[in-house]
């Protein structure tokens, strides 16, 4: 059951991340927004990312049988 729980989780957070496309207005003028940002909010970002890989790897993970 927890197994399944993470994938809904994973899941919600998928579409959150695509949420702002969605709501995208082509018909509208392009606004200039500045790029860029700090290597470290990259760097953390991606850290994160890893981890929570990790995590969920380790979560998922079978125990092993000996």
């Amino acid at each position: 059951m927890n197994n399944r729980n993470g994938k809904w989780w994973l899941a919600v957070v998928a579409i959150c991340c695509l949420a702002p496309a969605a709501f995208a207005d082509p018909a509208k003028k392009p606004v200039a927004v500045p790029e860029g940002g700090s290597t470290a909010v990259y760097l953390l970002g991606a850290g994160l990312t890893c981890f929570g890989a990790m995590f969920l790897r380790f979560k998922l993970a079978k125990p092993a049988q000996s």
